[in-house]
């Protein structure tokens, strides 16, 4: 697949193919951002796959969920409709075991991302319900606040006096539309700062104003790390960009000023 397929009538593949994989590079939103030589970020991209099925040697049907981490250092992202695509293309393909399947996917994800991708399957018999979660830190969702700006405005955040240590904030009202077909795309965000005190208020105008922005999950991401970074110059700070699933892929996006491992992965409540 030479072109990407995202707002195309692509059919549903019928063997396994991962030429379906369709890389889109890294810099090219970054190289907008100047991020490599003003804001200094680590961190993964964390997917769940909720729609994967195989076929066992008797051509019995197995399904299993998977996530997928990838380094926010890889040259490219996955497009999210070829992964898709990629991932049925296994629906009538026989496999000895989960293993074999888990080795075929990290390693063509991984040749696709050019980086090392880490590929963990669950299989429903054994993914036990999440429990009750209380959510960390303070929604700022209940400020009233009036905006007419819907292009991700940088110029809304505003600080305040005095600084805070490890303040944690968060927002259900994001949305963003996909930089392709113009869907909608719906997010959860999570901040946690040490330094001067950002206006709550102006902070969820700020992310409001992302309602027209058409970005890539990841480029949203960046985004609003690198404006907190250079219009409030917290020490510290750390962002979750969870995003609602969409056609079996969710994509959480993590971004921080000190390294990001797995155990950093927030946890998924009922909306997402």
């Amino acid at each position: 697949m030479t072109e990407n397929p995202l707002g195309e009538s692509v059919p549903n593949p019928t063997k396994y193919d991962p030429g379906i994989l369709y890389p889109i590079p890294r810099w090219a939103a970054r190289s907008l951002l100047d991020l490599d030589e003003t804001v200094r970020m680590y961190g993964i991209d964390h997917w769940h796959a909720y729609e994967l099925s195989w076929l066992n040697n008797k051509g019995k049907p197995q399904v299993a969920m998977a996530e997928f981490y990838f380094d926010c250092e890889s040259e490219n992202i996955v497009e999210s409709k070829s992964l898709k695509l990629y991932l049925n293309s296994f629906n009538q393909e026989r496999f000895e075991n989960a293993q074999t399947l888990d080795a075929i996917i990290a390693n063509d994800l991984s040749a696709i991302s050019k980086s090392q991708v880490d590929v963990i399957f669950q299989e429903l018999r054994v993914v036990s319900e999440v429990p009750a979660q209380q959510r960390a830190g303070k929604s700022i969702d209940a400020h009233d606040i009036e905006i007419d700006s819907y292009q991700a405005d940088a110029s809304l955040l505003i600080l305040e006096d005095g600084a805070v240590f490890d303040e944690q904030l968060y927002s259900d009202l994001f949305k963003s539309s996909c930089p392709v077909t113009g869907q909608p795309d719906w997010a959860s965000i999570e901040i946690q700062y040490t330094g001067t005190k950002i206006s709550e208020a102006s902070l969820l105008a700020y992310l409001c104003s992302y309602r027209e922005h058409q970005g890539y999950h990841e480029e949203c991401a960046e985004r609003i790390f690198r404006d907190i970074v250079q219009l409030c110059q917290p020490s510290e700070l750390s962002i979750a960009l969870n995003f609602l699933r969409r056609g079996g892929l969710d994509i959480n996006v993590y971004r921080s000023t000190e390294p990001v491992g797995s155990d950093r992965i927030k946890p998924r409540f009922i909306r997402q």
